[in-house]
């Protein structure tokens, strides 16, 4: 089996990944743990996106297990494991939500001007059907015509990422 552009390129650094996490935790016998689901969902991720430093990525993602990690210890009770917990999203978190953001907006980029204009002004705005006909100067029916077509066209460009998000909430639920 082939390993991808990130797994060879964090190859080299694991010694160096592996010594970051060390220092962060008080359980040593955990270090190996972190460092494997941290290679795990930078490999995932590089499957989704190319990576442009998989290994500054991975230091960002040994960060969000540890601190996971600190969290179910909390949760649990064992106080012993880790001593501070942090409710803001993890970094792979807030990197995914990024992407995908972006990968919305070029989506919403992509459709006809009458299209995205009604999506925005019915969906990001909340304006009714009727208030979206008088300011743009067409009838209702035509507005509904366009929300559904830019539904089917998003639904379309994103179709990986509604699939995905549904896959993830069946590994954890």
């Amino acid at each position: 089996m082939l390993m991808s552009k990130a797994g060879n390129s964090l190859l080299g650094g694991m010694d160096r990944l592996r010594n970051y996490v060390r220092k962060r935790m008080r359980d040593p016998d955990s270090v190996e743990d972190v460092v494997q689901e941290a290679l795990v969902r930078v490999m995932e991720q590089e499957r989704r996106q190319a990576i442009e430093h998989p290994l500054a990525y991975a230091y960002r993602v040994a960060d969000s297990v540890i601190l996971a990690g600190a969290r179910r210890a909390r949760r649990i009770g064992d106080a012993d494991m880790l001593d501070f917990v942090c409710d803001l999203p993890l970094a792979d978190e807030v990197l995914d939500y990024r992407q995908r953001y972006e990968r919305f907006e070029a989506a919403l980029a992509r459709l006809t001007p009458a299209r995205r204009a009604v999506f925005r002004l019915r969906h990001m705005e909340n304006r009714s059907r009727q208030e979206i006909a008088e300011e743009l100067g067409i009838s209702v029916e035509a507005v509904k015509k366009h929300l559904v077509r830019a539904m089917a066209d998003l639904a379309l460009a994103l179709e990986d990422d509604l699939g995905g998000e549904k896959e993830g909430h069946n590994e954890h639920g």
